[in-house]
């Protein structure tokens, strides 16, 4: 019968799985429950946790995703413009006009890539994922 540190000891270097094992180790100890009953329940748990942090990885990629795509929708602009014949690198650099609107496009970006990982974040928060 293994003892309850060779099982905390081959739990991966995860310490919240060695904490519930040394939870359920105490929780044994002191019920006198069956070691083998609290750890399939223990298993069944940690499984299922497991499982539920995959999905909210997934369910946060899309945004993500979008959130990184947007932010670099400005760049591939210019380079589609410079690619069918426009000069839209002359004109952002004119110092008049185009200069003005590069400022104002560089910093409403960096505003709503701010403003996007903080909502993921907080997404992330609120899931219990972060």
């Amino acid at each position: 019968m293994p003892r309850w540190d060779d099982l905390v000891s081959r739990c991966d270097g995860d310490p919240s799985v060695a904490a519930a094992v040394r939870a359920a180790a105490r929780l044994a100890g002191a019920s006198g429950a069956p070691p083998a009953v609290v750890l399939d329940r223990l298993a069944g748990v940690l499984a299922d946790e497991a499982e539920i942090a995959g999905q909210r990885r997934a369910a946060m990629a899309g945004p993500r995703a979008t959130a990184r795509l947007l932010a670099w929708l400005p760049v591939f602009g210019v380079v589609l413009g410079a690619a069918v014949g426009a000069d839209p690198v002359g004109v952002l650099l004119d110092g008049r006009g185009g200069t003005t609107l590069l400022l104002a496009a560089g910093l409403l970006t960096w505003t709503g890539r701010r403003w996007s990982r903080r909502l993921l974040d907080g997404a992330a928060r609120a899931g219990g994922a972060g």
